[in-house]
């Protein structure tokens, strides 16, 4: 075998992400409330699901991690999943990577580093309000696009503000300066 060859496997295999083979896989919920996953022949009663880019693609490339977090593959696609499939993975990644919708700014206030903000949040019609923390600015207030907004709190929860332009103008006037 010729020496480019040889390297171009090797380094094949080294980046290989290792794909999980949907055919042979089985998500399940435990009675215990667990997400699980018979794969193969192996059977892991807890996994952990991650994101690989959970607000650019949150549907794409997904890490399925045993409960000891060694990495067991990842899902290229959760449309690649029957629908049965789909819901219990999605379930299990919404519990994780809940991020409830900002309505309203109710107040800001800038202390000692840290700005602290009174929102008004919710998720599928129940609304509520929420203090939360923000260190670093401008690094936990970031744009994802020209019009939607993710703040990220000292406790690691995520508010995403879907438009800024359907945002009150007294919310939009709390939250211009830290807008980047």
């Amino acid at each position: 075998m010729e020496k480019s060859t040889l390297e171009a496997q090797t380094l094949a295999s080294a980046i290989d992400i290792g794909m999980i083979d949907l055919k042979i896989a089985e998500f399940y919920v435990t009675p215990g409330g667990f997400t699980g996953l018979r794969y193969g022949e192996n059977d892991h009663n807890r996994i952990t699901l991650r994101r690989a880019f959970p607000i650019g693609n949150p549907e794409e490339y997904i890490s399925v991690a045993d409960k000891t977090n060694k990495e067991i593959g990842m899902i290229r696609s959760l449309s690649e999943l029957t629908k049965k499939q789909y819901e219990i993975v999605v379930s299990e990644l919404e519990k994780r990577y809940y991020s409830p919708t900002v309505f309203e700014v109710k107040s800001v206030k800038d202390k000692l580093g840290y700005v602290y903000m009174e929102l008004l949040i919710g998720k599928e019609g129940a609304k509520y309000k929420k203090n939360c923390a923000i260190k670093d600015v401008n690094k936990n207030i970031r744009m994802l696009d020209d019009d939607k907004l993710a703040i990220f709190d000292v406790d690691g929860n995520r508010y995403i503000v879907e438009s800024l332009v359907n945002l009150d103008k007294k919310s939009l006037k709390r939250l211009e300066p830290y807008l980047f």
